[in-house]
């Protein structure tokens, strides 16, 4: 997938076609280099150069380097200051809810060592790449624009791209996995679950198929200086495919858009769909009393929420960032700052959800998100010299009950929890009983 890594932002910065020059110097719209590379659409057929960038280069482009080589001229920043607090403000709040958030999944799924199984591992993966994401994508793509230069070197120029696309697809199979495992244990709860083991094998494999698709991101890249003044001196992180380049840059993000994007969400919608279609249809596999099939009917209605949630979240967040990346790339539009930004912090949004839906849908997350609190709360108080609040005892959660269950105990009807009297056995299931945990991108 294609997600948030193609740099509209260049397309302002655009300094010549020659690919071999490492470093331009552009004083002011006057100078040969400069007068050169304005009239450089001039020489191209349709009105359009195919640069180093690998952007669509045509009149307005060359319209809006005039406009800020008279800007820089005045000694005008290209970003209004209002405009940078904003971006500021916004993806800062992603980076604070996100690396709480799913700090706080982390916790919560490794604290229950008792039931490690394939769901906790997925929902595990899931959150760390989620913190990857926030790390090494969101904070790098805000300094770039608020400071319409890369500062982190030739290195991290190749590292963090890498590390970008990598994580993006790692969440991206990852969910596909969920959805799968989900399939599974719904469609034949009797089968043979499976193991942590088995779950860490397709973790694995996970983040091998990540890296490599990642790998061609991360090789052509190349980071490209130039002067436009005397005293400033820019650089930038750009794509760097080879010849025939706007062919190879088409096709890679085509390819990913439909691999990595398309196909995982036709398959996570398939299964849920017939997840919902099962539970919809089948209230359960044998007798069942008035109070279990209301409790049924609550199971129905969160587990159907849960599954639109999956396929909404996910499809709503990344679909118009990869539209634009898909059409830019096949030169159908033209790069535009605010659009690539606006559906960029979309995309990147979608990593603070996953804890949010989590405390909404389960009970238990909810549980150990107020423990863990109470505990802040009393160490808090024990470090400046305050004796602990004394009131009603706090319910803790069972030591043998894991906040994400495991999918061989997740069988088993809470309705046992509170009825002692054993109910009859009918040698059937509910199919409701056995409650799936998704994780939402």
């Amino acid at each position: 997938m294609r997600a948030a890594c193609v740099w509209s932002l260049v397309a302002v910065w655009a300094v010549g076609s020659h690919r071999g020059a490492a470093q331009h110097t552009l004083n002011d719209s006057s100078s040969p280099t400069t007068e050169s590379l304005l009239n450089v659409s001039a020489k191209s057929p349709g009105n359009r150069t195919s640069s180093f960038f690998l952007l669509d280069f045509d009149d307005g482009m060359l319209e809006d380097w005039r406009s800020l080589a008279n800007r820089r001229s005045s000694g005008r920043e290209s970003q209004e200051c209002g405009v940078k607090v904003l971006l500021v403000a916004a993806y800062s709040l992603i980076i604070v809810v996100s690396l709480f958030g799913n700090t706080l999944v982390c916790h919560v799924v490794a604290k229950n060592k008792r039931t490690q199984s394939s769901t906790s591992l997925f929902i595990l993966n899931l959150a760390v790449a989620d913190i990857f994401i926030t790390v090494l994508n969101t904070p790098f793509t805000l300094v770039r624009f608020v400071y319409s230069t890369w500062v982190f070197g030739r290195t991290m120029c190749h590292i963090s791209r890498f590390v970008q696309y990598c994580s993006l697809h790692v969440s991206t199979l990852t969910l596909t996995a969920i959805a799968l495992d989900r399939r599974q244990v719904i469609l034949h709860p009797l089968r043979p679950r499976m193991t942590s083991a088995q779950g860490g094998v397709w973790v694995a494999v996970i983040w091998v198929m990540a890296s490599c698709f990642s790998l061609p991101h991360a090789i052509y890249q190349k980071l490209l200086t130039f002067t436009y003044s005397q005293e400033k001196v820019r650089s930038l992180c750009v794509p760097d495919f080879p010849e025939p380049s706007d062919v190879y840059w088409q096709y890679i993000d085509l390819l990913t858009f439909i691999l990595l994007y398309m196909l995982p969400l036709l398959i996570i919608t398939a299964s849920y769909t017939t997840v919902a279609r099962r539970l919809w249809r089948h209230n359960a596999i044998g007798d069942t009393t008035t109070a279990q099939h209301a409790t049924q009917r609550k199971k129905r209605r969160r587990t159907l929420a849960m599954l639109l949630l999956v396929v909404g979240v996910f499809a709503i967040c990344w679909f118009p960032l990869n539209c634009y990346v898909v059409l830019l790339s096949s030169q159908a539009i033209h790069s535009s700052n605010a659009l690539y930004f606006c559906f960029h912090w979309l995309a990147m949004s979608s990593t603070c959800y996953n804890p949010f839906i989590y405390c909404c849908l389960n009970p238990t997350f909810r549980q150990e998100l107020r423990l863990l609190l109470d505990r802040c709360r009393l160490r808090r108080r024990a470090a400046v010299g305050l004796e602990p609040e004394r009131g009603p005892a706090v319910a803790c959660a069972p030591c043998h009950r894991a906040a994400w269950p495991d999918n061989h105990e997740s069988s088993r009807p809470r309705l046992a929890l509170s009825h002692p009297a054993r109910q009859p056995l009918t040698g059937r299931m509910d199919i409701l009983s056995v409650e799936p945990i998704v994780a939402v991108r």
